[in-house]
């Protein structure tokens, strides 16, 4: 498992593709420097939102080929241990889809990559997380300041859906014990 190439495919392919583009002919700062990166933190922004996404489709009309986007083998070997981890941490809190903690622990760290209906729940993630990732950062937005907003935007609303329970000195209690 993630040992080989990626490939986005069609309405994902082309979402990948905007968040990884500069925001605009003078700038060149983009949201993800590279499609690793996408792949990498989409699947933990799909599990924490609750989207899971289908395969897509969507065709050039001009060619007629279903959009790709692809994450080279090479780059997906070198973040093999990112991955194997975000894989095994959805396994691991993925309670909606199997219930049985022990059942969850096999999946993670003994059967890994053995029940291909986990990898495909995982891509699904991941499909998600790149539809969340253009809904909240992309989507609509047309010039540097509008990304910029929605950018702080995304990251206000993370803070405060995810952070806003954590108090740091709870965290400080615990590292003193």
């Amino acid at each position: 498992m993630f040992d080989k190439q990626y490939r986005f495919k069609g309405r994902h392919a082309l979402r990948v593709d905007q968040l990884t583009s500069a925001f605009d002919n003078s700038s060149t700062a983009k949201m993800f420097e590279r499609n690793v990166d996408v792949y990498a933190n989409a699947p933990l922004v799909g599990f924490l939102y609750g989207r899971l996404a289908a395969a897509d489709d969507t065709k050039n009309p001009e060619t007629n080929q279903v959009y790709n986007q692809n994450v080279m083998g090479d780059r997906v070997i070198y973040s093999q241990e990112e991955l194997m981890f975000n894989f095994r941490l959805i396994m691991l809190l993925d309670s909606k889809h199997e219930a049985d903690l022990q059942k969850r622990i096999d999946k993670a760290f003994r059967h890994m990559g053995d029940d291909p209906s986990d990898e495909e729940r995982f891509n699904s993630y991941v499909r998600g997380g790149v539809d969340v990732l253009y809904e909240k950062l992309i989507e609509g937005a047309t010039d540097a300041n509008e990304y910029i907003m929605k950018l702080y935007e995304f990251v206000e609303e993370f803070e405060e859906r995810f952070n806003a329970e954590v108090i740091n000195a709870d965290i400080l209690s615990l590292c003193a014990n």
